[in-house]
């Protein structure tokens, strides 16, 4: 059974180390080096602001996935789910309790990312723009969706 726990600024130095190591194994290229050195950067206390959140799955002592967002998302946002545990709906899990804690969510990612697009337009996701970044295109998104909707 998967259980889900927010990273407070007091837990947050335990888990990090676990953390990254979970970013290393199972991002697949898709987390920008500014976004990952982001959240290498981050000092604990930044977890108390309001809009900088990061929420983790758990199957028993197993870290399986999580979410990290900094100023609502418009500074950083990102999630990894282990591939072994994926297409269980944690992403979508991670992402509706991560906007329930902040209220709002915004992010950006690239086309070429359908599983993140997936969890983005199927919880009701708009997105608001679109441009080219280093040669692929890359869709803002907001929420636009009731977060308490299954």
């Amino acid at each position: 059974m998967i259980t889900y726990r927010q990273i407070t600024e007091d837990d947050f130095l335990q888990y990090r180390a676990d953390i990254l190591r979970l970013i290393k194994l199972n991002a697949d290229n898709h987390i920008t080096r500014r976004a990952l050195n982001n959240f290498r950067r981050l000092r604990p206390e930044k977890l108390s602001r309001e809009g900088n959140v990061i929420w983790t799955a758990w199957d028993g002592e197993l870290l399986v996935g999580m979410i990290f967002c900094e100023r609502y998302g418009n500074r950083t946002s990102f999630s990894v789910v282990r591939r072994s545990h994926r297409s269980q709906g944690i992403a979508k899990a991670l992402l509706r309790r991560a906007v329930n804690t902040m209220g709002r969510f915004y992010a950006e990612v690239a086309a070429d990312n359908p599983a993140s697009l997936k969890v983005l337009f199927g919880m009701g996701m708009v997105a608001y723009d679109v441009f080219p970044r280093r040669g692929k295109w890359i869709l803002r998104v907001r929420n636009g969706f009731d977060v308490n909707k299954e």
